[in-house]
């Protein structure tokens, strides 16, 4: 069991000691006397907040196929659970405000008499969240960006129209009609090129192929081709190879560490291998290629034509600095998420200095997409489900 795991679990169990303390301190006088005792309320408590790791993880790493039904309402229930952790606490926090202040003794009284009033105040609080989260998760939206760079395209164009698709998550709950629908919207745009910067596949590459996405993402049509990257996700699952024997079958060409230079739109495509490659131990048989650290961003940049706009693809946000002392002009990334859900959204934020949205350093853009599928709970509040549309503006060429 990784550190992963053990992180995991003892989130799990403050998540479960904090909530069924207060549930119970809530209902404890209006619930059955029998369903409080506590060999039974606390072994109830442990079984509703571990479903999610249960049913997800170790179910995975015992070879047990559960019905997707089971997955979604179990990934659900941990995001209601998390985001309830988070209105609880602030319940919380407001109440020892309220019993300090005189003026609002009346107030106090009131819900230590009748805990539960303020109790179903809090289970509709966490259900409208939850429906609200699962609409936005579904509910893909367009974020248009109008940027410019600094340099001339060499085919003389001084536009070009890029849609920035991340973090599907591809498994066995996805939303199929999600990603039709994202599809159709991308295509409507009539984008000059389009990057898909990770995480497409969630876990395993067999939920992929069954809910037959090589076809469904292959009807991704643009100018100038899809591009795509490998990211966490890909070396997480079960076979680095066979995630990029998939996104090939979906007419995506995969950029490894990989500097492109597309004489046709005249720009050149730097595509990064993620950060994860390298960094832990990989199924059986891996190639050595795939075992091998990634290539520094500088080894990457002395292969570039440093007259052409140079876009840079690479799945997690971290070495900005190192994007903007290499010249880069642009950059598409993913994988933060915009943390998804509340209260995640706030500690994804004091993590990476951009974690959603346009950063602008200089001639240097960074773009951060939160994405449009979902890791675990298949909840968005306040992020959404997002196709990036970025519209880009060149500088003419001279004469």
């Amino acid at each position: 069991m990784n550190y992963f795991f053990l992180i995991l679990l003892a989130a799990q169990a403050v998540l479960g000691a904090y909530l069924g303390w207060r549930f119970r301190w809530a209902f404890g006088g209006v619930l059955p006397s029998r369903l409080m005792l506590w060999y039974v309320f606390w072994p109830l408590v442990a079984v509703i907040v571990m479903s999610f790791p249960l049913v997800h993880f170790f179910s995975r790493r015992l070879g047990v196929e559960l019905p997707p039904w089971l997955l979604l309402a179990s990934a659900v229930l941990y995001g209601a659970l998390v985001m309830g952790l988070a209105t609880v606490f602030i319940a919380d926090m407001f109440g020892l405000i309220i019993r300090r202040l005189p003026f609002l003794q009346a107030m106090y009284a009131y819900v230590r008499q009748h805990p539960h009033h303020l109790g179903f105040l809090m289970l509709g609080i966490i259900i409208l969240l939850t429906v609200v989260g699962f609409y936005r998760a579904h509910t893909p939206r367009e974020t248009h960006f109008s940027l410019t760079v600094h340099k001339p395209l060499k085919n003389g164009a001084t536009q070009l129209r890029i849609v920035q698709l991340s973090d599907l998550h591809i498994s066995r709950y996805s939303s199929i009609a999600l990603m039709q629908e994202a599809v159709a919207r991308v295509n409507r745009l009539q984008p000059d090129m389009i990057f898909i910067t990770g995480d497409t596949i969630d876990s395993s590459v067999k939920p992929y192929f069954e809910q037959e996405m090589p076809r469904l993402l292959g009807e991704l049509k643009s100018r100038y081709g899809v591009y795509t990257i490998m990211s966490n996700h890909d070396y997480y699952g079960e076979s680095p190879k066979r995630n990029i024997d998939a996104y090939t079958r979906s007419n995506m060409h995969v950029l490894r560490d990989e500097v492109l230079y597309l004489e046709e739109p005249g720009i050149t495509l730097i595509g990064r291998d993620d950060r994860a490659r390298g960094s832990r131990t990989l199924p059986p048989g891996v190639s050595s290629d795939i075992v091998d650290e990634r290539a520094p961003l500088a080894v990457l940049a002395a292969r570039a034509d440093p007259a052409m706009p140079w876009i840079l693809l690479d799945h997690q946000p971290h070495e900005i600095d190192e994007a903007v002392a290499q010249k880069i002009d642009l950059q598409f990334s993913g994988h933060t998420h915009g943390g998804q859900f509340f209260p995640l959204n706030i500690i994804v934020k004091a993590l990476f200095k951009d974690s959603w949205g346009l950063l602008t350093q200089g001639d240097y853009s960074l773009i951060v997409t939160c994405g449009l599928g979902t890791w675990g709970p298949p909840l968005r509040f306040p992020s959404y489900a997002e196709i990036v549309v970025a519209d880009i503006s060149f500088q003419p060429a001279e004469p």
